[in-house]
């Protein structure tokens, strides 16, 4: 479960730098630092609200699956320090 979690975690965290990389920017966006001022029609002139809304949820979902992450190493950790401390001691007293 925590491999499944981890790998759709850093599917994540890649869409969410590509997203971060291509929102244009209101000083004119990559285009304007070549010298061209076409950014709005490389995805057309409404892509940026479906950028931003994309983004988003990129953003929800990279928290959301790194405090999920977190809590199931957690818990799992915690599981393995019980079973250690129900293990009967095998060492000599003296």
């Amino acid at each position: 479960m925590i491999t499944l979690l981890t790998v759709l975690f850093v599917i994540i965290t890649l869409l969410l730098i590509f997203m971060v990389v291509i929102t244009p920017s209101s000083e004119g966006g990559i285009a304007a630092a070549f010298g061209g001022m076409g950014s709005d029609t490389f995805f057309g002139t409404k892509a940026h609200r479906h950028i931003n809304k994309f983004t988003l949820f990129l953003a929800v979902s990279f928290l959301v699956l790194a405090f999920s992450i977190n809590i199931l190493r957690a818990n799992e950790t915690s599981d393995e320090d019980a079973d250690k401390d129900d293990s009967p001691n095998t060492e000599e007293t003296e």
